[in-house]
């Protein structure tokens, strides 16, 4: 079983690259919701923006995403007023809705489905019941319309649920595509093909890019999911591969479900062009790492779910998700003396998250207070709930590192390799990463992640190398698909050997 791809189809207009130095009021690292909605705020302000994608807006996360846009947060409430305090829960309630709100008042005008649904959390045994009526009341303090009731609008037994009143729903890329070409139509400078390998912090800020070029900015924002810039956000985020499914339904079902399983799932249904799709998504692990039951139980997972509603699963597709220590984003300045501006972990509420930083980065550009800048400051003294996270996370990244080291290699032929499936070999006192494509053709690179120095793994889903220490992926010939590794795997030729 492999992946194919997901639902939505990207816009078919594309940018230019870089092909002069250029200097910038504001350089926006990354294509997605969150960089494309900043680059569009700030250019809107005023500002003049250049904005910087390494493949094509919304290539990454945006694209792969089953766009909830909830209050209902992956973090629950009743562990947030732990961590966070009553006020804290409240705020990150508020600031959720608040960038629902922002979204609906950008999608005026773009045809990409944007509508308001209710979201039911539901339990489906009596041992989450307690669990269910503690988030019911956390909540409701932190200011949501919520209630309480015993059955769902979908043919599943459940033994009770949270109705979370006035969500919502659209189709990530039609709206991106909307959201360019309102870019487009300002002064703001937009590139694609363009990665950016490092920001140099001392003196004028400038981003080192992959075409030789060179961008000066009085201010950067690196809206890039992982990061690369800063050791500290790297060891307080941890990457995991998240998964969906969809297939045809005859009608669609209205409202966002979500379960209290862990990892937890998620379904919805969409209409494109007069057809209706039913999303389930869920199955999260660590990037990098094998599933219980093996690299495919993700999708036998969500394809059961989803034949319980009677619909069988024709598309599948994983996306990288990143989950801070503490359950809240980083959104804003990492460093008070340093005009660089970050927006990361946004977990499963990225279209929520990613907008709000928008809305929390414009508003320190252009000099104005945000209500919610503090709760999400990167900087912010972690709960000591977080403390545990991220030893643990850290750990597991410490024995996968060890472990490349003294992990055996394959010491089969090459010429016994199957098609269609990757390897890791010793050549030369070198380790390679060898893959075979349906020609027969061999693709070797080093099995040596470039950003930390992990070694990387096979994965057979996405025919990708997965680097299990902070979640940089790489295609079959070395290509980054997923920071914060910013630099190929070097290519090696064996097929001599």
């Amino acid at each position: 079983m492999k992946s194919s791809r997901p639902l939505w189809t990207p816009s078919s207009r594309r940018f230019p690259g870089l092909e002069a130095d250029l200097h910038a009021d504001v350089a926006v690292v990354g294509g997605g919701i969150t960089g494309v909605t900043t680059a569009l705020l700030l250019a809107s302000a005023g500002k003049r923006v250049a904005l910087l994608e390494t493949r094509h807006l919304g290539a990454g996360v945006t694209g792969s995403t089953t766009a909830h846009l909830t209050e209902a947060l992956d973090t629950r409430y009743h562990e947030l007023e732990s961590s966070f305090g009553a006020e804290g829960a409240r705020l990150a309630r508020a600031s959720s809705r608040a960038a629902i709100e922002k979204i609906s008042e950008l999608a005026t005008g773009i045809d990409c489905g944007f509508e308001r649904v209710t979201g039911y959390l539901y339990a489906d045994s009596d041992s989450q019941l307690s669990q269910l009526d503690a988030e019911v009341l956390a909540a409701e303090r932190a200011g949501a319309q919520v209630r309480r009731i015993n059955e769902i609008p979908l043919p599943l037994p459940v033994r009770g649920a949270v109705e979370f009143e006035s969500q919502a729903q659209f189709r990530p890329l039609d709206y991106l595509a909307g959201l360019a070409e309102r870019l487009a139509a300002t002064k703001a400078q937009v590139y694609e093909g363009v990665t950016v390998l490092d920001v140099e912090t001392k003196g004028q800020l400038r981003l080192q890019t992959s075409t030789g070029r060179s961008v000066t900015a009085d201010a950067v924002v690196l809206a890039t999911h992982a990061p690369f810039q800063g050791l500290q956000q790297q060891l307080e985020l941890a990457q995991y591969r998240s998964y969906a499914v969809a297939g045809r339904v005859a009608a669609p079902f209205r409202g966002l479900y979500w379960d209290l399983a862990d990892p937890y799932h998620y379904i919805r249904t969409v209409t494109i062009d007069g057809q209706h799709h039913l999303i389930v998504g869920g199955g999260d692990h660590r990037t990098g790492t094998i599933p219980e039951g093996g690299p495919a139980a993700p999708y036998w997972e969500l394809d059961a779910l989803a034949a319980k509603l009677g619909v069988p699963a024709s598309e599948r597709w994983s996306a990288q998700v990143a989950e801070s220590a503490d359950g809240l984003p980083f959104i804003g300045r990492l460093d008070s003396k340093v005009e660089l501006y970050v927006a990361q972990g946004f977990a499963g509420n990225g279209m929520t998250f990613g907008t709000l930083s928008a809305m929390i980065i414009c508003d320190a550009l252009l000099g104005r207070d945000n209500p919610y800048a503090e709760l999400y400051r990167p900087s912010r003294v972690k709960p000591l709930a977080s403390a545990a996270a991220v030893v643990t996370e850290n750990a597991e990244t410490a024995a996968h590192l060890v472990a490349g080291h003294v992990k055996p290699v394959s010491d089969e032929p090459l010429e016994q390799l199957p098609i269609g499936e990757g390897r890791i070999v010793k050549s030369d006192g070198k380790k390679l990463a060898v893959y075979r494509d349906q020609d027969g053709a061999l693709h070797a690179v080093s099995a040596i992640c470039t950003h930390q120095g992990c070694q990387v793994a096979f994965n057979p889903m996405e025919c990708s190398w997965d680097c299990p220490c902070h979640g940089s992926r790489f295609d079959i010939d070395g290509g980054v698909l997923d920071g914060p590794a910013k630099r190929p795997l070097e290519k090696h030729d064996v097929s001599q050997r």
